[in-house]
């Protein structure tokens, strides 16, 4: 794993590592490692890609990855008001909180005794990646502190403690779904991190099939089954799930009509958009915006 930059260790030449840092470990790359990964993003914006999934984050968010587990963060340090850039970049300042933990590290006769199956189901859980909940992620947070302040032999039972107390209550989502779970090697990592960041930066355009496939040397055909084989679903229900996704963000935390925020996420046709959103959502986008503001 890459060191990190900008950061402050605050745990280290342990079982496990915790720093803070203004800059994520790996930039805009699918990657994976062999330690849990517990992230809280206290301040930033971006998007957070695991599997076939890709959702828009922010500040006090806080999700678990599993074990070796390719994923991808795309952070934002100067986001713009929307995607068409009508209105200048907002400064977003990036703050993380992460810690690291190889369970490897404590042996597999270890990891195997049944005080330890909160644990081992958390693992397994995080395989699709876990959004944390409120109440859970309180108790994350204070445990880590608790850890930073607290003498070396007493970090590693504490740090027991918290995976339990975070196993005993109920994340919000598993953010990669129920999908199966494809491997994927070095050469599918930097193909899917070019298809993700093209799409990420430009999917308010138009964006056509022989476009997208150019950007990994592919004729159309062939990235179209290389990209359903190795997520599970075509290349165009992903960037519509990335249109739908900015379009939530749009209607919660700006005052742009819906026909704007339509073609700001990539419709062309407001019909369709209106569609799509309740498919995605359950919702229209004036009942879904209702949901998070007041008139």
């Amino acid at each position: 794993m890459k060191d990190f930059f900008e950061q402050v260790l605050k745990v280290d030449n342990s079982a496990f590592t915790i720093a803070e840092a203004k800059t994520y470990h790996a930039i805009n790359n699918f990657h994976n490692h062999p330690e849990l990964e517990l992230i809280y993003i206290i301040s930033g914006e971006g998007t957070f890609s695991i599997g076939n999934t890709s959702k828009r984050i922010s500040g006090d968010t806080m999700i678990i990855i599993g074990c070796n587990v390719p994923h991808m963060f795309k952070f934002e340090t100067n986001r713009y008001y929307d995607y068409s850039m009508k209105s200048g970049k907002i400064p977003k300042p990036l703050q993380l909180l992460t810690l690291h933990f190889d369970p490897n590290k404590l042996g597999s006769t270890f990891m195997t005794l049944p005080e330890n199956n909160l644990i081992n189901n958390l693992l397994n859980g995080a395989k699709n990646g876990l959004l944390i909940n409120e109440n859970s992620k309180a108790v994350a947070v204070d445990f880590i502190h608790r850890i930073e302040n607290s003498a070396r032999y007493e970090q590693l039972p504490l740090l027991l403690q918290l995976l339990n107390k975070i196993a005993e209550g109920e994340q919000v989502s598993n953010l990669a779904g129920e999908t199966e779970k494809k491997i994927f090697n070095r050469i599918d990592e930097v193909r899917l991190t070019k298809i993700y960041l093209y799409t990420m930066d430009n999917f308010y355009k138009d964006i056509k099939l022989k476009e997208i496939a150019n950007i990994i040397h592919m004729v159309p055909k062939a990235f179209c089954h290389y990209f359903k084989l190795r997520t599970g679903q075509t290349y165009f229900d992903f960037l519509l799930t990335v249109r739908i996704e900015n379009s939530c963000k749009l209607i919660r935390e700006t005052n742009e009509n819906i026909n704007s925020i339509s073609r700001d996420s990539g419709f062309n046709n407001l019909s369709n958009f209106n569609r799509y959103f309740k498919l995605a959502t359950g919702s229209t986008p004036m009942e879904y915006r209702r949901k998070f503001r007041e008139f």
